[in-house]
């Protein structure tokens, strides 16, 4: 009567488990950076309809158009974002993401302004870049859009 395994039989295992690693971590690597290309994409359209929204819906001073602003208005992830003085840049760990500082998101003026910056070469970045090709500008005129 057999006790244990055989040398053969515990390397046969690792080897098709090695193949199996090789195959699926690629894979799951894609999948992480497509669902965080995703999931910015979705906030940067819920920024979008949200401020429209709420200016059409209320009076809002430009004085406190900001990041906190954009933050509240759209419901955003503080663990994907962080506010700036002037709108929102995408964080990681509590600070602005370097590596994926691409989506430029500003109030100036009277406006609210969308931007995705081309030279940062990040892959999340690049698909952005073929999706928002030309800069969103929204206007807002005496605190709501113009029409």
């Amino acid at each position: 009567m057999r006790n244990a395994f055989s040398m053969i039989e515990l390397v046969f295992v690792i080897v098709i488990i090695g193949i199996i690693a090789a195959i699926a971590i690629p894979k799951l690597s894609v999948t992480r950076a497509d669902a965080q290309y995703v999931a910015v994409q979705s906030d940067i359209q819920t920024i979008l309809s949200s401020i429209q929204a709420k200016s059409l819906t209320e009076d809002i001073d430009s004085s406190t158009l900001n990041g906190d602003f954009i933050m509240e208005t759209a419901g955003l992830n503080p663990t994907r974002w962080i506010p700036t003085a002037n709108g929102v840049r995408l964080a990681k760990d509590g600070a602005v993401d370097n590596k994926n500082n691409c989506v430029l998101i500003d109030f100036s003026s009277n406006t609210l302004d969308v931007k995705i910056d081309k030279t940062i070469t990040s892959p999340l970045c690049q698909k952005l870049a073929q999706i928002y090709t030309k800069p969103i500008t929204i206007s807002f005129g005496n605190g709501s859009i113009k029409l």
